[in-house]
């Protein structure tokens, strides 16, 4: 681990509280005004990726670390378009199934629930959900193959968080999402609104820059921590959006102050070049022997 400082205050501590403020306010418009759910997401992605892309380009935490083109255009382009087509696919699913099950105003335990209960509830059991098959995805080696994907990189700046083998994908914006979503009857703003926070908070966790939550560490996931569940050499924070489950289970991994020497495999040479997106695709489907699941030291 090496030791950082805040590079420019006003960036370290203001940057995630402008764009919380921001999420916050088009979530609050799109609600009140009628505005399409997944147009809405969608413009808050892009928003938060200008900002953070930003940040990064003008104060990196690590210039190692940086996207550069080749980068993007050699290695992670194919995974953003399969990641496009996959969430794609699992909304059409989604929507499909939920227009077969609703009845009336809802279904499901929570269909009546203030809109509050609805937004907490829907976090924390897609979030738990997430790390119970995020941790096991560390323990199994053939989820392993899968799941190696995101970690090949040996950079993670804002657009390495959508780089994700496509059956992740599935998983979690499919099967994850359906149960949790849709299955327990969150209304249309509450799903709006549980996506917003999901993103955002996924994106700013995979930030090439020192952007600090400050106290909201203790409930949030953020670069701060995630960092570390990407580091070479350890594991642990496999929440996505909270570090409830991580406190709970024993694998939380704070270090304040500090970041990870390197970042991505232990053994890169066990796993297919990232740049080579047919043979990652592959992988966990190959009969040899799958390359042995790096595991958490703090408990996982």
């Amino acid at each position: 681990m090496h030791a950082i400082r805040p590079s420019h205050p006003l960036v370290t501590y203001g940057t995630y509280p402008l764009l919380a403020l921001a999420t916050g306010a088009g979530v609050t418009v799109a609600i009140q005004r009628g505005l399409d759910p997944g147009a809405t997401v969608v413009a808050l992605e892009l928003v938060a990726i200008v900002v953070l892309g930003l940040v990064e380009w003008r104060r990196p935490l690590r210039p190692e670390w940086s996207m550069t083109a080749r980068s993007l255009f050699r290695r992670d382009l194919p995974f953003l378009g399969a990641g496009m087509l996959v969430v794609r696919l699992a909304e059409l699913v989604t929507a499909a199934a939920v227009a077969q099950l609703t009845v009336g105003r809802g279904f499901g335990p929570l269909a009546t629930a203030p809109l509050a209960v609805q937004v907490v509830v829907g976090l924390l059991l897609f979030d738990l959900l997430w790390y119970h098959y995020h941790r096991l995805s560390h323990r199994n080696d053939r989820l392993w193959r899968v799941h190696a994907a995101h970690h090949a990189p040996s950079e993670v700046y804002v657009l390495v968080h959508p780089v994700f083998h496509p059956i992740d994908l599935l998983v979690s914006r499919l099967v994850i999402a359906f149960v949790a979503l849709r299955l327990t009857g969150l209304a249309p703003d509450a799903v709006l609104i549980v996506l917003a926070v999901m993103n955002l908070q996924q994106m700013v966790s995979h930030v090439n820059a020192d952007i600090r939550l400050g106290p909201l560490n203790a409930l949030l996931t953020g670069a701060e921590t995630h960092r570390f569940h990407h580091s070479a050499t350890d594991r642990g924070n496999y929440g996505s959006v909270t570090t409830v489950w991580d406190r709970l289970f024993g694998t939380f991994v704070h270090h304040p102050g500090f970041a990870p020497d390197r970042l991505g495999l232990d053994d890169p040479s066990s796993f297919p070049d990232p740049r080579r997106f047919h043979q990652v695709v592959v992988w966990p489907f190959r009969r040899s022997a799958a390359p042995r699941a790096l595991v958490s030291t703090a408990g996982g």
